[in-house]
């Protein structure tokens, strides 16, 4: 009879398991990637046939294990989307683990000096309300400046579609011209849109609005996204949008638009906020008169409060009555210059900063009107900030950060200031004050996206909703899913411990497409200086003309030299 030895060794949790499988996993898909790398074309594409191949056969795998078309359609675009950092500028040392390697990879430290702030400077201005004035000049063949303009990606993109649709425009330094010309037609192209579904519902608006076809292109994030709910609801205006990646919801799709509109569209609830505001722009463009009724949309008061002061400014024949919107053809009038309110959501940062490091920040230009918009100054204002307000600039002011020191996140509360508003959250929890952030304000909100960047400013919330400093260190590498929260994070390292080498940013890179001059701007707290001066130019050399009697006389040439 055989004895059996007990193995009385401790076995590993299964967590730190599933950890090392899910290490594994990104070994495997940065192989994968530069696998594809070698494989790309001098211009960096792939060839359409091999990812052809690659897609079937990953859709054969998956289908095999799974059921799911997440698993065999979007799962595949994000491998084939996904970006990696560059390898390690340090070499793997002997003994050294990969991991410890990999940590070597520099990030965004976020370490502004706590001196008080003194900024004046023109306010960001709105990016979308841009977009829509190029759109309006654009349809209209009249002409339009916009200036001074927030050149981001997405207006250069908008702005590179509306030339290629036909409109005279161009691009300078600080803005944008629109020539008087003939209103744009709507051509069969291919159209690309950059990463904004804006920018998308902008043309797919327009183009629903006569017969017509094209193809629509766009970035990473619009091949992931779901358009699902726009191609059900298209029917209803008499036209269709297939998908040219197959068990694809996102981008590159085609439309084919008959042109005949009914009299009267119901919105549905689940179709896109941004496509009512496109459809809605380009109406008084269409053949034929059309009733949009927006009664089932939840965002309805916000679709009117963004697209019927254009409409107004512009002298467009539109009635509303009980959130049904009509519009009549016919002409409009374009201001050449019109004004552009200052984008909240990059304003408002801006204006926080002397809450939490005392000083002045003026910033040039109106304050946007959308009801939502005043939700991030009734914050400020609580927190104790001193803020006057008027046509052309908003101050903010105070002379010591942070005088309150409890916060209450608002309930409720606009899902696009639930970053800035764990920002200032953050920060109160930071400087030894009480922070909360209750269960309904983020009922509806991505919880790894709070407990993401809760953690990467050294926080945690308990379940009453209380934060509190962590036990684990803030040193970790974060990246921001969105250009808000790079600049909530931003934000809160303005209150972090002196001590503190500051909080890590691993894709700073995310808000150069939104706000091009923000990092400069950042960086050169507490006294930005927008403008570098330019350094003294030495006087140009005076010519000087000297007169002689001398007579050149040429030489004399041969015959044989004519």
């Amino acid at each position: 009879m055989s004895e059996h030895k007990s193995d009385n060794r401790p076995r590993r949790p299964l967590r730190e398991v599933v950890i090392d499988i899910d290490r594994d996993i990104l070994r495997l898909l940065l192989r994968r990637h530069n696998l594809l790398e070698r494989m790309r074309s001098g211009k960096g594409h792939l060839e359409p046939g091999e990812e052809k191949i690659l897609r079937q056969a990953w859709e054969a795998a998956s289908s095999r294990v799974s059921s799911d078309p997440r698993l065999s359609g979007r799962f595949f675009s994000l491998m084939q989307e996904v970006e990696f950092m560059p390898r390690p500028a340090a070499p793997i040392a002997e003994g050294q683990e990969a991991d410890a390697a990999e940590a070597m990879r520099t990030a965004f430290n976020l370490a502004p000096p706590h001196r008080p702030v003194l900024l004046s400077a023109p306010a960001p201005q709105a990016c979308r309300i841009s977009r829509a004035w190029l759109m309006i000049a654009a349809s209209s063949g009249q002409p339009l400046r916009l200036e001074p303009c927030l050149l981001n990606d997405a207006i250069v993109d908008c702005v590179k579609a509306l030339a290629q649709m036909g409109s005279a425009l161009t691009r300078e330094a600080q803005g944008v011209t629109v020539r008087a010309a003939r209103p744009v037609e709507r051509p069969d192209k291919v159209l690309h849109v950059g990463d904004s579904s804006w920018n998308f519902f902008l043309l797919l608006g327009y183009y629903l609005g006569g017969p017509s076809r094209a193809k629509f292109t766009g970035g990473s994030s619009l091949k992931l996204a779901d358009f699902s709910a726009v191609r059900r609801f298209l029917p209803q205006m008499g036209a269709r949008l297939t998908h040219v990646v197959p068990r694809s919801d996102g981008l590159p799709v085609r439309l084919e638009s008959s042109g005949i509109l009914p009299g009267s569209i119901s919105i549905p609830a689940d179709v896109p906020a941004e496509l009512a505001e496109g459809i809605l722009l380009s109406a008084p463009f269409y053949e034929k008169s059309l009733r949009i009724d927006l009664s089932a949309h939840p965002q309805r008061q916000d679709i009117m409060d963004r697209v019927l002061p254009l409409l107004q400014a512009v002298r467009a024949d539109v009635t509303e009555k009980d959130f049904c919107v009509h519009v009549i053809p016919g002409s409009v009038s374009v201001p050449e210059k019109p004004s552009l309110p200052m984008d909240a959501s990059l304003a408002a940062p801006l204006l926080a900063l002397p809450l939490l490091l005392a000083g002045e920040v003026r910033l040039e230009g109106g304050w946007s009107q959308n009801r939502n918009d005043d939700q991030p100054l009734a914050m400020l204002r609580s927190l104790g900030l001193k803020m006057s307000m008027s046509a052309d600039h908003v101050t903010a002011a105070i002379a010591s950060p942070l005088a309150a020191d409890t916060f209450v996140l608002p309930t409720p509360l606009a899902p696009e200031w639930l970053p800035f508003g764990l920002a200032l959250a953050a920060a109160v929890c930071l400087r030894s004050g009480e922070a909360r952030i209750p269960s309904e304000t983020i009922a509806d909100a991505d919880m790894g996206q709070i407990d993401g960047f809760l953690l990467a400013c050294g926080l945690e919330r308990d379940e009453n909703g209380l934060l509190h400093k962590a036990s684990q260190s803030a040193n970790n590498v974060w990246n921001a899913p969105s250009p808000a929260w790079a600049l909530a994070l931003a934000l809160a390292a303005c209150a972090r411990d002196a001590r503190s080498t500051g909080f890590k940013l691993g894709n700073p890179g995310i808000m150069m497409g939104l706000y091009p001059a923000f990092w400069a701007l950042y960086n050169s707290l507490p006294e930005p200086a927008l403008k570098r001066p330019q350094p003294d130019q030495a006087p140009a050399p005076v010519r000087r003309r000297i007169r002689t009697n001398a007579i050149a006389v040429p030489p004399e040439m041969s015959d044989e030299e004519y």
